[in-house]
């Protein structure tokens, strides 16, 4: 079993005959941040969020999934597309962060 270069400071843990990043992805910790940083609340950041999504927007159920800790079963996985559209609408309030 060869693991996967996943960046010089991750783990890997086999689980359930798969090799998983010991690590949440960036995109989502990056999503936790921009919300953290908005002191809003998790509604009303999800509503921005979703704006200009149509009916592509996430619902409430999705939200709490990208702002879950990774591991959780209630954990989804955020796109670097969702996490630039974020970043975009919440710039549109006055809340900045770099994409890394």
């Amino acid at each position: 079993m060869t693991p996967t270069n996943f960046g010089a400071a991750t783990t890997l843990r086999h689980i359930e005959g798969d090799i998983r990043p010991d690590f949440a992805p960036a995109t989502n910790s990056q999503l936790q941040e921009l919300v953290a940083a908005s002191g809003l609340p998790p509604a009303v950041s999800m509503t921005i969020f979703n704006r200009g999504l149509g009916t592509a927007g996430c619902t409430e159920t999705q939200w709490k999934g990208y702002l879950a800790e990774h591991g959780s079963s209630r954990f989804l996985e955020l796109t670097a597309e969702q996490l630039a559209h974020a970043v975009h609408q919440f710039a549109r309030i006055g809340v900045h962060r770099e994409l890394a």
